[in-house]
């Protein structure tokens, strides 16, 4: 993981894979995961503190 990343949409410091948006700057998986669906930036109300974890078998 890097050290002092943060995400240049919506200033997450914590994120399971960084990615680049079409800008080249740092994203966290879920804003460039949205981005790349949506075609727009990931609003900042679905932005959620804790990273969920799968249960799996």
């Amino acid at each position: 993981r890097k050290k002092g990343s943060v995400c240049s949409n919506c200033g997450s410091a914590a994120s399971t894979l960084w990615r680049r948006n079409m800008l080249g700057e740092t994203v966290c998986n879920a804003c460039g995961l949205y981005h790349k669906l949506h075609g727009i930036n990931r609003p900042m109300t679905m932005r959620k503190d804790a990273i969920q974890t799968r249960k799996r078998r």
